[in-house]
């Protein structure tokens, strides 16, 4: 059995003695290497220009002694097994060198023990060694971890800035797609009454009067003059009704249920159904942007309700509660269904639009027996917030402002 190399360094003033020493360890089967030292400048330099396995130290010496070693070893950030060979040390001596870390204690009359005591001490400062890499390297593997996580922290901050910059983006195109959509419609309005309509009044003036001079005459054309008539009126009432529609859309005031209650007037003498108003809760006071939208959002529902649904009542339910706002509005038309054609989804896209644009998510769905449930729901915020928000949608008005004025050089382009 091939025999294990080992390098002692051995503290005794007895040469004897060491060699006694180095001969139990050769019959233990060991290959040892060893230097004997007996002061404290000769051990420096021992340590100094080798490595050792092992140390051997007598307890008491002239010049040096056991502890002065130990100590000396652990100044210098060493853990190499330590093991006290002394003639004689009484119990209490032992215990302290223990303490202060020496590793064991063999008597010189009982060297057979020597040879297992190293075995064992080099087995232990294998684990010691083999722990202290392993924190060693747990420790370099924590200090990566928290610098990976601190570089990816950061990767996220400027990511979510990002995202955050494009959400911005998106809300103020949207915003400004909304604005336009209703300067827009706002200028349809304004043409339906100006110039189509005036047309149809003077149509219709023109044909009481064929109708008055056929009656007169007893005309057989007379009661076809009259039909023509009729109809007539009937298109330019549509008409006037389309173009207070399309031009009032401008919201007055920021109290979310008085202009809720006024749409319904409206509702009730344009179409001459009834739309019955339901508020529960305490209702807080909203930036005008907000009303605005949630106001738009019941006037698109209840317009698509009767021009698509053929609804002959719609009820608006308002209800704060629970830090949440709930917006319902309900119809008795034909049953729900989406558009299959992509090109006529543009009403439900701006509702949704709107909608995003104040932090509210909007859901539409059929009714078992008919008709539609329209839901627009938002978290309510602290009216210190909501004052904060007055301001900055006063900026947004005055960006709108000038979207209007463009869109009123375009319709004068138009005109001329």
């Amino acid at each position: 059995m091939p025999r294990r190399s080992l390098r002692v360094l051995v503290v005794e003033d007895s040469e004897a003695d060491s060699t006694l020493m180095m001969r139990a360890l050769h019959r233990g089967g060991f290959e040892v290497t060893w230097e004997r030292v007996d002061s404290a400048e000769q051990m420096e330099n021992a340590l100094a220009k080798a490595k050792w396995d092992l140390i051997l130290a007598d307890h008491s010496m002239p010049g040096f002694s056991a502890p002065e070693a130990l100590a000396l070893m652990h100044r210098r950030g060493l853990d190499l097994p330590f093991i006290i060979v002394s003639g004689y040390i009484d119990e209490e001596t032992a215990v302290k060198a223990m303490r202060s870390g020496a590793h064991d204690y063999i008597m010189k009359d009982r060297l057979a023990r020597l040879a297992p005591a190293v075995e064992r001490e080099l087995r232990e400062a294998e684990v010691r060694r083999t722990m202290r890499d392993s924190q060693q390297e747990l420790e370099r593997a924590r200090e990566e971890l928290e610098l990976r996580v601190e570089q990816r922290t950061a990767d996220l901050k400027t990511t979510n800035l990002k995202l955050e910059k494009v959400i911005e983006d998106r809300r103020r195109l949207e915003t400004e797609l909304l604005e336009i959509a209703e300067n827009e419609r706002r200028r349809i309005g304004f043409d339906l009454h100006d110039d189509l309509g005036q047309k149809l009044t003077g149509l219709l003036l023109m044909a009481k009067g064929l109708e008055h001079r056929l009656s007169v005459q007893s005309h057989p054309c007379a009661a076809e003059a009259r039909r023509i008539q009729e109809l007539v009126d009937d298109i330019t009432h549509h008409t006037h009704n389309l173009a207070r529609q399309f031009s009032s859309l401008d919201v007055q005031g920021d109290d979310l249920e008085t202009v809720l209650q006024g749409l319904g007037g409206n509702v009730e003498r344009m179409f001459g159904i009834p739309c019955r108003i339901l508020v529960k809760g305490t209702v807080p006071a909203f930036p005008h942007h907000t009303t605005t939208q949630l106001y738009k959002i019941c006037q698109e529902a209840i317009s698509n309700s009767i021009k698509h649904g053929k609804a002959k009542k719609v009820s608006i339910s308002l209800r704060c509660s629970d830090g949440q706002l709930t917006l319902t509005i309900k119809n008795d038309g034909l049953p729900f269904c989406p558009p299959q054609k992509e090109k006529n989804r543009m009403g439900l896209r701006i509702m949704n639009y709107r909608a995003s644009t104040i932090g509210a998510v909007l859901e539409i769905k059929p009714l078992t027996k008919g008709g539609a449930l329209v839901t627009c729901s938002m978290c309510l915020k602290d009216p210190a917030k909501f004052t904060n928000e007055r301001a900055s949608a006063g900026t947004i008005t005055g960006k709108s402002g000038s979207i209007d004025s463009l869109q009123q050089r375009i319709a004068a382009t138009s005109a001329c």
